[in-house]
């Protein structure tokens, strides 16, 4: 009789058995929801990285916006597009350039270069 209550105790039972298959499958469940929140976590992180990365640049361009809002700035724009003001005498001035180098807007000639074979 002692042998087989020594068997009895060495098995586990029907009970603990059927808890520890619970439990295993409960944690087996929690598997994917918490892997989503870790990566969920991660996003957050690099999310938050990305806005104040982007608020920085909404400084800067603000920042350019109200420049061109300056008289002066606004002067030399329009200048830079060719636009004079009103009763202003407009001059084009060419040749200043270094695509100028060639010569090919030189009205005079030759000048400055001794003339060849003639």
């Amino acid at each position: 009789m002692a042998v087989a209550l020594d068997q009895e105790r060495s098995l586990p039972s029907l009970k603990t058995l059927a808890v520890a298959g619970l439990l295993t499958a409960i944690g087996i469940g929690y598997i994917g929801p918490v892997n989503a929140y870790l990566d969920q976590k991660a996003e957050l992180g690099r999310e938050r990285l990305r806005l104040a990365e982007l608020e920085r640049e909404r400084g800067r361009v603000s920042g350019l916006i109200e420049a061109l809002d300056q008289p002066a700035v606004l002067e030399a724009r329009a200048r830079e597009l060719g636009l004079v003001r009103p009763n202003e005498l407009p001059f084009v001035v060419s040749g200043l350039g270094p695509s100028s180098a060639g010569g090919g807007d030189d009205a005079g000639g030759s000048e400055g270069r001794p003339e060849r074979g003639r």
